[in-house]
């Protein structure tokens, strides 16, 4: 294998995704790739500046959302999230 170091494979797969989603047009400066999904099970119509969650969900495609969203307190502690891929 020609990357036996896997840092270095690592730094080469990050650059290779990079150029690939820039030549394809999906990453534009300063925005996230694609939709979020949002859970916050423990304030399942938690109401926030604009936005609100239902039954425990929020998914979203907008960046200012989601940068509203992982700004908060309460990201990372009760609102997790995870990509939602278009396949």
């Amino acid at each position: 294998m020609p990357y036996k170091d896997p840092e270095v494979r690592r730094r080469y797969d990050r650059e290779y995704k990079r150029r690939i989603r820039a030549q394809q047009g999906l990453v534009q400066p300063g925005q996230t790739r694609g939709r979020k999904a949002y859970i916050c099970l423990r304030f399942p119509h938690l109401p926030m500046s604009g936005l609100a969650f239902r039954d425990g969900w929020f998914i979203t495609a907008d960046p200012q959302e989601q940068a509203t969203i992982e700004q908060d307190q309460v990201y990372g502690q009760f609102i997790f999230s995870w990509r939602v891929e278009p396949y």
